[in-house]
């Protein structure tokens, strides 16, 4: 059997959560468990439902930054992925493994990467 990986979308417009949101639905093997307009909401939500991505875009400020890093200390199985503000530049972030970027990656390539748990080599 094959588990449900939980996504969190956090930040981001609401036009791309959604649309983000309705594309991880039509994956089988991922869930998006919450959505999270604002930063204070992020680290109760990792305790709440321990998902295996946060999914962020990349115009963050300062504060948010710290936010997230500190998110990734107290959490060190979730990967986070950043997306730039028009989705062309991808940055995924591990907390044991360092980090990748991506760029021109499609929909359907998100979607591939977030299924199978890829990770950098």
């Amino acid at each position: 059997m094959v588990s449900t990986k939980r996504v969190i979308l956090a930040n981001g417009s609401r036009l791309l959560r959604e649309m983000l949101h309705r594309a991880i639905d039509k994956a089988d093997q991922l869930e998006v468990v919450q959505e999270i307009p604002d930063w204070e909401e992020l680290s109760p939500a990792l305790e709440t439902f321990h998902p295996a991505w946060v999914i962020v875009t990349q115009s963050y400020s300062k504060h948010s930054h710290y936010r997230v890093d500190s998110c990734m200390e107290e959490f060190p199985s979730v990967r986070f992925i950043f997306l730039s503000p028009n989705q062309d530049n991808v940055k995924m972030k591990w907390q044991t493994s360092g980090e990748e970027e991506y760029s021109n990656l499609s929909l359907e390539e998100l979607i591939h990467i977030l299924e199978k748990d890829l990770q950098p080599t």
